[in-house]
């Protein structure tokens, strides 16, 4: 439960929320004892035909006869005690110092009727059924007080636990996007989709029940209990002998339910996952005539989720049964004993004392009822342990997911990122995704600023993994990534990243119109040099074919559009971001050859101006090149300019032919 105190304490900044919250709870506690203890005054008057003021007369009266007799108890104890041998006199004297003991208590049981006498003859009703109405009057209106109350505090635990779980949310949505990439790739979309959808719900759940439930029912329990022990306490701590073992049962279910919850927030995460790729490649999923496959994976994984939920539901429904059986012997075992006492006329059992003077069969009912008014609470707390353990398990998964320091981050003492101006250089890379299967192998590149440099190899020669390096997306096991002579793990990866960008083959749009997604890597641009980076990406070819033109929405992923514009839209975004360092992967793939060309002639000058890595399976895109390395297997097999490339006897249609 330790990781789910520390979504509580992020909750302490609403604390006067919080406040009102408790104070709310305190109340009905306060208001739940007073309407069960109107029983007393009801049986009182029904049964007996009293009134307030009679009763209290009739207790005074009682009080003194029992004082009286007390004393004359007493008085013959001491003179027997003078007249017994020394060896006789223990046992008299400890039952004259029970005597004295229940003198005592008659005294002040006389003293406190005798304090509210006047009071209750001078504003209670002088007959019995007045005094009836008065006492339902009185449990009306506490319990329509108590439902405002229940109503007051539900909205303030959900304003805690929501905005907590806001607050949290954003929180760990940022700790996310701070994560490096391979722990990105390791937890997977899906997890972090369930970490940051489901998994804050039932955080919500949890912190509701924690300042409603988890402390108006044991709040609404202790007072009934305390008032019970009023009564006569020895007696309440015999009816509570069964407790320590439900407390075991109830910690025996709980382990159950939190590993049952582990296991159906893994369900969850691979319904999301099911949904997303199935969504996400419906054409492939239609054009296969995959859609039974895809269903039965969908049912085997919702299978297993409802088995899940089923069980956790097993195990909520069996801590309501213990609670309620736990509670009937508790209070079994409390008639049995207060049973015995009242028709014995005794104040002790196994010679322990159990009141120090003799129960009144009316106060004995209300002290039962007392007990089952702690009961309902009791019931109810099988519902908070539920909610409690799975929003603790909840937090345990979310913080465990989220709480890793990334291993790619900013130095405590970061250096000034240099503009670039002088050269990028990859200096004895050695880099690994998996062990003992290194996908760049001790490789030197120097690359001259304003240089455009293509990158040509088969797949999974590390092409792609050399710009994840450059971006700092990871960082080399061995050697070092240097621009300008200085290395970029001296650096923020933040201030890294802002002189670059990134055109990838997989065309990433938002959601939005075309104009936002182009201004999306510079907000603030000037309406005339997006201008510009629509012109050079060739947008305004078929924006103007378009519904709202650049207001167009292009929907999720940019589904709305052909992968020729997406791929337009984003190289116009990094065009737009006037990038020191640009990186071309496949930047043109998805264009036609004759927009290629024009694309080309439009970007030649602006790459000039910067240093380009241009990642191409296409040889006409070798004209935007100075110069050209070959990959093979993580190592460079051929560097040269481009035109001693193409004169060189290497097999340029070949190489071209395998990489793509």
């Amino acid at each position: 439960m330790k990781p789910f105190f520390q979504a509580v304490w992020h909750s302490l900044r609403y604390r006067w929320t919080i406040a009102g919250a408790l104070t709310c709870s305190m109340l009905i506690a306060v208001l739940w004892s007073a309407s069960i203890t109107t029983v007393f005054p009801i049986v009182k008057i029904v049964l007996e035909g009293e009134t307030a003021a009679s009763w209290i007369q009739h207790e005074i009266d009682k009080s003194h006869q029992n004082v009286a007799l007390v004393q004359t108890e007493i008085e013959a104890l001491s003179a027997e005690i003078s007249t017994v041998p020394p060896e006789q006199t223990i046992p008299l004297s400890n039952k004259l110092d029970l005597k004295r003991s229940r003198l005592e208590a008659e005294n002040e049981a006389l003293a406190w009727y005798e304090k509210i006498q006047p009071t209750v003859q001078k504003y209670a009703p002088k007959e019995p059924f007045p005094t009836l109405v008065v006492a339902l009057v009185w449990l009306l209106v506490v319990t329509t007080i108590k439902g405002i109350l229940l109503v007051i505090g539900a909205i303030l635990d959900a304003r805690v636990a929501n905005r907590t779980v806001m607050d949290l949310r954003r929180i760990y949505y940022r700790k996310a996007l701070d994560l490096d990439q391979r722990r990105i790739d390791m937890i997977g979309t899906s997890n972090m989709m369930t970490h940051l959808s489901f998994n804050m719900m039932m955080i919500s759940s949890g912190l509701q029940v924690f300042y409603g439930k988890c402390i108006r029912e044991p709040l609404k329990m202790l007072v009934c209990l305390a008032l019970a022990a009023w009564i006569s306490f020895p007696l309440l701590l015999m009816s509570l002998l069964v407790v320590p073992a439900g407390a075991f049962l109830i910690h025996s279910v709980s382990r159950r339910m939190k590993r049952s919850t582990q296991t159906e927030l893994s369900g969850m995460s691979d319904v999301f996952q099911t949904l997303m790729e199935t969504f996400n490649a419906v054409k492939t999923v239609r054009i296969f005539n995959r859609e039974r496959t895809e269903r039965r994976r969908f049912k085997k994984n919702s299978q297993a989720l409802y088995n899940m939920s089923v069980r956790i539901a097993l195990y909520d429904s069996l801590l309501r049964p213990i609670t309620e059986v736990l509670s009937v012997i508790s209070i079994s075992l409390s008639i049995l004993i207060g049973a015995y006492l009242v028709i014995q006329k005794e104040t002790h059992l196994f010679g322990f004392q159990i009141s120090p003077t003799p129960i009144n069969p009316t106060m004995l009912l209300l002290f039962y009822t007392l007990l089952a008014g702690a009961a309902d609470p009791v019931r109810k707390m099988s519902e908070i342990v539920n909610a409690l353990v799975r929003g603790g398990t909840a937090c345990d998964n979310l913080f465990r997911t989220f709480g890793t320091e990334p291993l790619v981050r900013a130095p405590e003492n970061p250096i000034e990122v240099p503009q670039h101006s002088q050269s990028i250089q990859f200096e004895n890379i050695i880099f690994t995704y998996l062990p003992r299967q290194p996908v760049i192998r001790k490789l030197n590149l120097t690359v001259p600023f304003g240089q455009t440099i293509a990158i040509v190899g088969g797949n999974g020669s590390g092409k792609s993994t050399l710009m994840n390096l450059l971006t700092r997306f990871y960082d080399p096991h061995v050697g070092r990534v240097l621009i300008d002579g200085q290395d970029i793990k001296q650096m923020s990866p933040k201030k890294v990243r802002q002189q670059m960008a990134w055109v990838t083959q997989e065309s990433v749009l938002f959601r939005g119109t075309v104009w936002e997604n182009i201004a999306y890597g510079a907000p603030h641009a000037e309406e005339s040099a997006v201008l510009d980076a629509i012109r050079m990406a060739g947008i305004d070819r078929f924006v103007e074919n378009l519904e709202n033109g650049y207001q167009t929405q292009v929907g999720d992923d940019g589904r709305k559009l052909s992968a020729g514009q997406r791929q337009r839209i984003t190289l116009a975004r990094a065009i737009l971001s006037n990038p020191r360092i640009l990186i071309l992967d496949e930047a043109t793939s998805q264009i036609d050859g004759h927009s290629e060309s024009l694309i080309h002639e439009s970007i030649a000058e602006f790459i000039k101006q910067r240093t380009t890595f241009l990642i191409t399976h296409r040889p006409s895109s070798l004209k935007l090149a100075d110069r050209v390395i070959v990959l093979e297997l993580g190592r460079i097999v051929h560097d040269s300019s481009v035109s001693e490339a193409q004169s060189s006897s290497l097999d340029f249609q070949n190489l071209f032919a395998k990489s793509a």
